[in-house]
């Protein structure tokens, strides 16, 4: 599959890769540049290969209620949540963004894929007849992330976008385009995410490249994105988050509202008092130089004791950065594994996430 943008990324000469079915751009100028970029001045991203619900009418809350984690009861309108889907056994289906547009009205970000899972799921809870609707095809994301984003996107809209707090969406038009600007993100930086219609994606993508040119802006694909979210400590679904791991184990449990009848919450209650089976670690390899990648296998005094699920050359730090699961209980920053890496050990010390934390600018 493709996005509507995909025209626009061969024009500008992108790299593609497959990812979540889609064709989609890995870099343009190359990962570190992007990367860099977002960090010190703004990336434009591609993100219309997520998936998006709404949920209408009364019984809409009840649903959310029933099948997320988050208490989207707690939500005014305008606002967002990070939130997760779960197994009744506390496995991971999806984690996902909650939008609150009106009073009975809300919108799901959802990862591409695991689009049909979440529909499925929210099918089979959706006992009470919600209003449900998939409008992923019509709907078209792009981000504009780094400290320099907020300016370069107010050249565009009138929407005075300071007013718009963190997890906090306004509608208005950009650059003559009708969006929802949600100032959400996943790259460690402030930003904004502009859901629009499909057929005024071009024109949205096109004029913000424009506004940003000067600014520094670039284009960005996929690669810089996971470098950036990596180093930020952000769980990606299929490497930190999966159906065998519960949003507990991978420290995401300030999203888990208890004292309510959701999917998986009577595991996830029995898991907190009886203990965690693995924890989220971050790792920093010895030399400076090896990558520990994903599904690389840890071990302390040679037993092995835990697995890579995220690795890569991390820009921002100019040296390689992981994270990991491990069972060993007694694993906490400052220790120090091996990694195996082709055959061979390589020490690791393992470091507080996240690795990166953006300044008070």
């Amino acid at each position: 599959m493709r996005t509507v943008l995909f025209p626009l990324h061969v024009r500008l000469n992108a790299r593609m890769t497959e990812f979540a079915g889609f064709e989609m751009p890995v870099s343009y100028s190359g990962i570190i540049a992007e990367h860099l970029a977002v960090r010190a001045a703004a990336g434009l991203f591609d993100l219309s290969h997520m998936g998006e619900f709404e949920l209408r009418g009364p019984h809409a809350l009840d649903l959310l209620e029933r099948a997320l984690t988050n208490s989207a009861a707690r939500l005014a309108e305008g606002q967002a949540q990070y939130t997760l889907m779960c197994q009744e056994d506390g496995g991971v289906i999806d984690d996902l963004i909650v939008y609150k547009l009106e009073s009975e009205r809300y919108m799901l970000c959802v990862n591409a894929a695991n689009l049909a899972a979440d529909r499925e799921r929210l099918a089979e809870l959706n006992r009470s007849g919600a209003d449900f609707r998939d409008v992923s095809e019509e709907t078209a994301l792009v981000a504009v992330q780094g400290p320099r984003a907020p300016a370069i996107l107010q050249t565009l809209t009138s929407v005075p976008l300071a007013s718009v707090k963190r997890y906090r969406v306004a509608t208005g038009l950009v650059a003559g385009v009708r969006c929802l600007i949600a100032r959400t993100g996943y790259t460690g930086e402030d930003g904004f995410e502009l859901f629009a219609a499909a057929s005024s994606a071009a024109a949205l993508f096109e004029a913000l490249l424009e506004a940003g040119r000067d600014q520094g802006l670039l284009p960005c694909g996929l690669g810089a994105r996971d470098t950036l979210r990596m180093e930020a400590g952000l769980p990606l679904y299929g490497h930190e988050l999966d159906r065998e791991t519960t949003p507990l184990e991978a420290g995401l449990g300030a999203f888990v509202k208890f004292g309510r009848d959701f999917a998986g919450c009577k595991a996830l209650a029995s898991e907190q008092a009886s203990g965690l089976r693995k924890h989220l670690i971050g790792l920093r390899t010895s030399d400076g130089r090896s990558i520990a990648r994903q599904g690389y296998q840890l071990l302390r005094d040679g037993a092995r004791i835990g697995v890579v699920t995220s690795g890569s050359f991390a820009p921002s730090f100019n040296r390689p950065l992981a994270m990991a699961y491990v069972t060993d209980k007694d694993i906490s920053a400052g220790a120090v594994v091996d990694v195996v890496i082709r055959n061979r050990t390589v020490p690791a010390e393992v470091v507080s996430l996240p690795f990166y934390r953006r300044p008070n600018r």
